[in-house]
This record gives C-alpha cells, sequence and structure tokens, in this order.
C-alpha cells in the first residue's frame, strides 16, 4: 500500500488554486469585454466631435486582481479636452485605476474596522496581492460624499418619570424601617 500513495493538497491549497485560477479567468474575460466595448464605442462615436488620439495603457485593480487594458484616447473638439470614453461609459474615473466594487468594499472594511490599514490588509489577505493603501483608503473616504440618515420622528407619547424613594424607620416596632417610594410624572404637549 505504500508504493501507491500520492501527495495531495489539503482543502486550503485546493480552495487557494482554484481562487487564484478563477482569478485569471476573470481578469482575462473582463479584458476582453472592455476592449470589445471600448472598440465599439470607437465605432459608434460623433466623429465630427471626437478624434482619437491614440491607445492609452492602464490597469484596473479589481476584486479579482489587476486588469491590464488598452483604451482609446479621444480629444473633444466641442469640449476642447481629452477624453476617454470608455471611463464615461462606465462611469469610471479611470486615474485612481480602482474599480467601484474594490472601492466600496475598502471603504465598508475601513469605516466598520478598526483602521485603515487593517482594512488595507484585509483586502491584501483576501485577494492575495496589494490593491490599495491604507493611506488611499483614508483619501478616498476624505473625498466621498457624506450622506446624512433621514431624520425620524417620534410617533409614540413620551413619558419622562422620576422615581425617588425615601427611607422610613418604623418608631417603637420591633420591625425595620422601610423606602417608600413616590412617583411624579410629567407629560410632553397635549397628547395625554
Amino acid at each position: 500500500m505504500q508504493n501507491h500513495t500520492t501527495k495531495y493538497p489539503n482543502l486550503k491549497q485546493l480552495e487557494l488554486l482554484v481562487w487564484r485560477i478563477c482569478q485569471f479567468f476573470f481578469i482575462e474575460i473582463m479584458k476582453r469585454i472592455l476592449e470589445d466595448l471600448d472598440a465599439q464605442i470607437a465605432q459608434e462615436r460623433d466623429t465630427q466631435r471626437f478624434r482619437m488620439k491614440e491607445k492609452s495603457p492602464t490597469v484596473i485593480n479589481s476584486l479579482f486582481g489587476a486588469i491590464p487594458i488598452k483604451r482609446n484616447y479621444y480629444f473633444d473638439q466641442k469640449a476642447h479636452e481629452s477624453v476617454y470614453l470608455l471611463d464615461r461609459y462606465l462611469e469610471f474615473e479611470g486615474r485612481n485605476a480602482l474599480s467601484p466594487l474594490v472601492e466600496e468594499v475598502a471603504l465598508a472594511l475601513a469605516i466598520n474596522g478598526p483602521s485603515y490599514r487593517k482594512a488595507a490588509e484585509t483586502l491584501e489577505k483576501f485577494l492575495g496581492y496589494r490593491v490599495i493603501s491604507h493611506e488611499a483608503i483614508r483619501q478616498h473616504l476624505m473625498a466621498s460624499e457624506v450622506l446624512q440618515k433621514a431624520r425620524e420622528t417620534v410617533h409614540s407619547p413620551v413619558l419622562f418619570v422620576e422615581v425617588d424613594g425615601l427611607y422610613i424607620k418604623h418608631q417603637r416596632q420591633s420591625k425595620r424601617g422601610k423606602e417608600e417610594k413616590s412617583l411624579c410624572s410629567s407629560r410632553l404637549g397635549n397628547q395625554w
């Protein structure tokens, strides 16, 4: 029986191997989708307004890994500025190189966790590569829009109760004294 033994990976190693394979395929599929979408945008754009300048490489850090793509760079003749139409269609600012999902997860970890550093370390441990630094998480959080929670009105009446005790000793009796409690209440508005 000893002649037929083979070393098999444990569950952790197997799970990590499958995760890395999934990351590889995700990166390849996303790269192909994004570059095909950019080519379609180039064909359907307003050629009078958007003049193609060049293809520019960038890397998008996603939850599955870094996605290197080449996207078209245009000059908007109406607005007199250079733009990436792919970024506009995706509602994505490519210059920060973080996918919105990574940014959202990083901010949630930073808000709910003990620190920005711990959020960055947690993402790195989960994804297998350093996707964002603790300082970048802090900068994103500082730049993010704060949404205030809608104020909730109190629909039920409120009763304030104040209870005091007074210790009374029994005279000429063998019983011990006791504390008598008195109650004073107040009401809010004309609800009662």
